[in-house]
């Protein structure tokens, strides 16, 4: 079971079509940079490697120094940004642009056990394939990787407004609640689930035509977030028991049953 949720959360990392980077934000194309604008590169040791599963030594740029690169828009504070990651076949994957900065990754261009070719091949599904050409990679152990994820086969990376990135998705309404409850939703659940149409579609649509609060028990929503197999066999939701609070699972709640004051189709 374990294998097939690890081979789910990589498949979404990479087939999440339902918003796109546009020319309008500021972006950094990873092919047409000029070496004088890419970082001194660095050795980076991986411990465990959640696509090749094994410890792997990389030659990387640093995330950071690649993200200080790219103008913030002065109108918007940190917290109300996402770095978009965009793979060569144009599908993409977020994350908050805070978490991106606070903790150290490194953008992958060499796998030192490849020599003399830059990288070797994995199994991905029914593919053979490279994470060429730049793979995204964190040193650190024990990350939570759906809050910093590993899309590999990367071309460029721009930052967005969190509300434009998710559109419809995003909620009016800013109280700390809801807006916790968003940014749960967004980093756990949007990659399979939609609301207003905006999202994955994985799982069900929680928004239209009826919320998803109208006609599921909200007491039991909390803990179905948590761990939907206590509630429905051969679920393929993964649990988050050791993820998400209860706390920040009502939050999520929150958030959903704020959504359905605000229905958009």
């Amino acid at each position: 079971m374990t294998g097939i949720r690890q081979l789910l959360s990589f498949v979404l990392l990479l087939s999440l079509p339902q918003v796109s980077p546009t020319a309008d934000w500021p972006n950094f194309n990873l092919l047409k940079a000029d070496p004088a604008q890419l970082p001194k590169p660095e050795t980076v040791k991986i411990s465990h490697d959640p696509v090749y599963k094994s410890a792997k030594e990389y030659e990387a740029y640093s995330l950071s120094e690649i993200l200080n690169k790219i103008p913030v828009p002065p109108s918007l504070k940190d917290d109300e940004l996402v770095v978009v990651f965009t793979a060569a076949d144009g599908y993409n994957v977020s994350m908050a642009y805070q978490d991106a900065m606070d903790e150290k990754g490194f953008i992958a261009f060499k796998d030192n056990a490849a020599e003399p070719k830059k990288w070797l091949e994995f199994k991905f599904g029914k593919q053979t394939i490279t994470p060429s050409p730049f793979y995204l990679v964190w040193p650190k152990k024990g990350l939570d990787e759906w809050r910093f994820p590993w899309p590999f086969q990367l071309v460029s990376l721009s930052l967005q407004p969190t509300k434009s990135y998710f559109g419809a998705a995003a909620p009016a309404k800013t109280d700390d609640r809801t807006k916790n409850g968003f940014k749960l939703f967004s980093r756990y659940c949007i990659r399979c689930h939609s609301v207003n149409l905006a999202g994955g579609k994985v799982g069900p649509e929680l928004n239209i035509p009826k919320n998803i609060t109208e006609y599921f028990k909200e007491q039991e929503l909390p803990g179905f977030i948590r761990n939907a197999a206590a509630y429905r066999a051969g679920t393929k939701m993964p649990s988050f028991e050791n993820i998400i609070t209860p706390n920040d699972a009502k939050d999520i709640v929150h958030y959903l049953k704020q959504m359905k004051l605000g229905k958009k189709q």
